[in-house]
């Protein structure tokens, strides 16, 4: 609710954005088909929409701090808000700076679109004292009855929820065993436990051992471990910290060297990004690697 004027505007027709109304201590004035006057709000959109809200705020603000002191930073999952961001800067000055240095900047692929805000963020106006609260809008009735059908259904679903007993599909299992479980209790090996939950496994049976094998891998979304292949069996995990350890956010490196693959953590998705854009050609011991996001 605090830029719901910005989005609106985004929406409306150019001559009903073009006029404009007066709201003291909410809304910046400016002429027709003129850009919003200088204020401590940047209006950041054209963002990566499958990015999470708490990871984009993040990132951000790890971007936007070296022009001066964030007061917030607001984003929303909203379908209005969706791609946009609202960076609310102590000062007119570290905003009119960002804006002059990020606009068109790379971010998660997508080239951001920075200008001044059109409306005042509230911090800002409770601190020069121009605040004046917004009423509410009036629930609508479709709204209204949509949101006491859920209600609704959530107490059917409550009052008739009864767990179902689980058959065993083969006649003599005992009582307590997984119906895929032999009667005698030895099953196959467990997977190992020590490897990051983004690996898929199997077991196969080589050599009278079992051992893991990875299927073709599916490209993943944006995420802070990266997953890394083509590695010699012998690799030591100095020789790919060598790569990561200067990237900014490095964390740690994990080395499955039996099959010649690792894992490296950052801080946030941002970085892990900005690591794999640099790295995407590298090559180890004359190798190329291949270098992509980890299953999340």
């Amino acid at each position: 609710g605090v830029y719901v004027n910005e989005v609106r505007g985004c929406l409306k027709a150019p001559e009903e954005r073009n006029s404009h109304t007066h709201q003291e201590g909410t809304i910046i004035m400016a002429a027709p088909n003129t850009l919003p006057l200088p204020n401590n709000t940047v209006y950041v959109n054209n963002l990566n929409e499958k990015v999470k809200i708490v990871e984009l705020q993040k990132a951000l603000t790890h971007v936007f701090t070296q022009f001066g002191n964030i007061l917030e930073v607001q984003a929303s999952k909203a379908l209005k808000k969706r791609g946009q961001a609202w960076v609310v800067f102590d000062s007119k000055e570290s905003a009119e700076k960002c804006i002059k240095e990020m606009n068109g900047f790379n971010f998660y692929d997508k080239p951001m679109r920075c200008n001044f805000a059109k409306s005042k963020s509230d911090i800002i106006a409770k601190r020069d004292g121009s605040y004046v609260a917004r009423p509410k809008k009036p629930m609508r009735n479709k709204k209204k009855k949509r949101m006491k059908k859920r209600k609704q259904e959530s107490k059917d679903s409550k009052s008739n929820g009864k767990k179902k007993k689980v058959k065993s599909d083969k006649p003599g299992a005992p009582s307590g065993m997984a119906p895929s479980m032999p009667a005698n209790g030895r099953g196959p090996p467990p997977a190992p436990s020590n490897l990051p939950p983004s690996v898929p496994m199997h077991m196969n049976n080589r050599n009278g051992r079992p051992t893991m094998s990875f299927p073709p891998r599916q490209a993943a979304g944006p995420n802070r471990l990266l997953f890394i292949e083509n590695l010699p069996e012998d690799i030591k995990m100095e020789e790919i910290d060598i790569l990561f350890n200067s990237k900014p956010g490095f964390k740690e490196t994990r080395v499955i060297s039996v099959r010649g693959v690792a894992f490296v953590e950052f801080d946030t998705d941002y970085l892990a990004g900005l690591a794999l854009g640099q790295v995407a050609e590298a090559k180890v011991r004359g190798e190329k690697l291949r270098i992509s996001y980890a299953k999340s």
